[in-house]
């Protein structure tokens, strides 16, 4: 059956460590081989091309502490089996010290792609003889994690009738020039909403709009209302950070006027 489950950690720059773990039988050497071995591919889908990650060297747990983490993975269901074999038979071999627990850990970064990791186990024993691969999976479960670096956009003096736009830079941190950036394990979309800054309508017409786009090409604005909900065409792909630039058109109004904006992320499976 497949492995464990692992969310990403959500934040920037973080990386967490994957502990692996085989159980060996070696009639010669009752577990005590020469080296375990897993290698970690990457998933094969829209995130991921399904190369090679790493090779992780594991180490020979002792006894009561295999036998702990043992039944502690077979408890979580995450184990699984060589047929014929199950788990009375590897806990018995475990027991009489004709089988030993070995791990490893390696690192899985903040912004790895999502899906299912294949990996491969191999024992060598003393005589330089290698064991059958042995396969399993576990998954880094598809997340969408977009951080922002403000808090509001500040559109400052707008004329009657003039488009203004406030542009973003690839400076994450620079409050006053929007910025996002990708902190999940998928691709992402923005998707953003805005109330009417109190601006409100004129026979069913808002006398206001907005304008957003991810992004320096024209090619990516969206023109939208106040109360509705609207997604950047272009996705933001994972590890990477982008300019935000908004803008604003009144039609009708005058005095100060302030409102709220929503943003949000949707999973995207192409980039671009």
């Amino acid at each position: 059956m497949p492995g464990s489950q692992f969310l990403p950690p959500g934040e920037f720059d973080a990386v967490e460590m994957v502990d692996y773990f085989v159980v060996v039988h070696d009639e010669e050497e009752n577990g005590n081989v020469l080296l375990v071995s897993v290698d970690v591919y990457h998933p094969e889908n829209c995130w991921g091309d399904g190369s090679f990650k790493y090779q992780v060297m594991l180490d020979q747990l002792g006894k009561a502490e295999g036998i702990a983490y043992f039944q502690a993975a077979a408890s979580a269901g995450l184990i699984a089996y060589n047929s014929p074999h199950d788990y009375a038979d590897v806990l018995y071999e475990l027991d009489k010290d004709t089988a030993a627990v070995w791990m490893g850990s390696g690192p899985l970064h903040y912004c790895q792609p999502a899906g299912d990791y294949r990996v491969i186990a191999l024992a060598v024993d003393h005589n330089n003889n290698p064991s059958d691969p042995f396969e399993n999976t576990f998954e880094y479960v598809p997340t969408a994690l977009l951080e922002f670096d403000f808090t509001e956009v500040d559109y400052g003096a707008v004329n009657i009738g003039v488009h203004k736009w406030i542009s973003g830079d690839m400076v994450f941190g620079t409050a006053n020039k929007p910025t996002v950036r990708n902190i999940g394990n998928v691709d992402a979309k923005v998707k953003i909403y805005q109330d009417d800054m109190g601006f409100g309508n004129s026979q069913g017409v808002w006398n206001v709009k907005y304008d957003a786009r991810m992004g320096s090409d024209n090619a990516y604005t969206v023109n939208y209302g106040p109360y509705e909900w609207i997604t950047l065409p272009n996705a933001l792909p994972r590890c990477e950070l982008e300019e935000l630039d908004f803008s604003i058109e009144i039609i009708k109004g005058f005095g100060a006027h302030a409102g709220i904006i929503t943003l949000g992320q949707e999973l995207s499976c192409n980039a671009g």
